[in-house]
């Protein structure tokens, strides 16, 4: 019965990875778009509606305001001095925003913001943050531990909604390895199925996790399309975005449709 049973674990995670695998078509995207110099650090992206992604560039304290349609800029909201600012999220009437050092700002429509400091920040990077509304959470991901030999794995946090405090213990924490040697992650979103995706710019993955923090999937991302990946988000069809960071060419914002005959 033991291997039975351990034949069926295999074979069902097998499907899963192929049935995630076919959900987006990566190596074409449904659009391209070239999005304004202003953005060509763009670093996050949360969608708010179906005519507006909010985005932040990681040298700018202000948030940019997008036409998913055009990449336009339509509003712009100034929060705060020049720094590293890595993730944007939203929820409800206000937006958050992540410094690389992890300290989350929330910040109202005119650009008041209040800031929330990540209590061990010596050594840490911080580069995703997404909202995981079930929870009344936000998930931020780790980039690089503050502590060299924990750097095996990457970690992803929790920042409660409620108590506006970050969690003390890391929320998930996956071996490198398991997913790619040089897997760090750059931006980070939940899937309206559940499922966590997290980018990786600097080794080109992009990786799925379960609710659990199970690897369901890692695929590589072909360069010439997703040369600097960096921010990540969902519309509420299951749509796929992401932003690339300037590289040699213009920053742009890619669009994959998602594939809604696979259940």
């Amino acid at each position: 019965m033991t291997k039975i049973f351990r034949l069926f674990l295999l074979l069902f995670a097998t499907y899963s990875c192929m049935a995630q695998n076919q959900l987006y078509d990566l190596q074409n995207p449904t659009k391209r778009i070239e999005l304004p110099k202003k953005l060509n650090e763009i670093s996050g992206l949360s969608f708010l509606t179906n005519s507006e992604i909010a985005s932040v560039q990681d040298e700018k304290g202000k948030i940019y305001i997008l036409s998913p349609e055009d990449g336009k800029i339509v509003k712009e909201i100034e929060f705060g001095k020049n720094g590293d600012y890595e993730g944007i999220s939203h929820f409800k009437k206000h937006y958050f925003v992540l410094k690389s050092n992890g300290s989350i700002y929330k910040i109202d429509k005119y650009g008041y913001s209040k800031e929330y400091e990540f209590k061990h920040k010596k050594g840490f990077d911080f580069e995703g943050l997404c909202l995981d509304k079930i929870n009344n959470r936000l998930l931020v991901a780790c980039k690089e531990h503050g502590n060299k030999d924990k750097r095996s794995h990457f970690y992803i946090y929790v920042f409660s909604l409620e108590s506006k405090e970050y969690v003390e213990k890391a929320h998930f924490k996956i071996r490198r390895n398991a997913v790619h040697s040089k897997f760090k992650p750059s931006g980070i979103a939940i899937h309206p199925n559940g499922n966590i995706y997290v980018l990786s710019s600097f080794s080109k993955t992009l990786c799925v996790l379960s609710k659990t923090g199970a690897i369901l999937e890692s695929t590589q991302l072909n360069e010439s399309i997703l040369n600097q990946p960096e921010g990540i988000t969902f519309n509420s069809e299951g749509d796929l975005f992401i932003a690339n960071e300037k590289k040699n060419t213009m920053p742009t914002l890619l669009k994959f449709n998602l594939n809604k005959t696979v259940r």
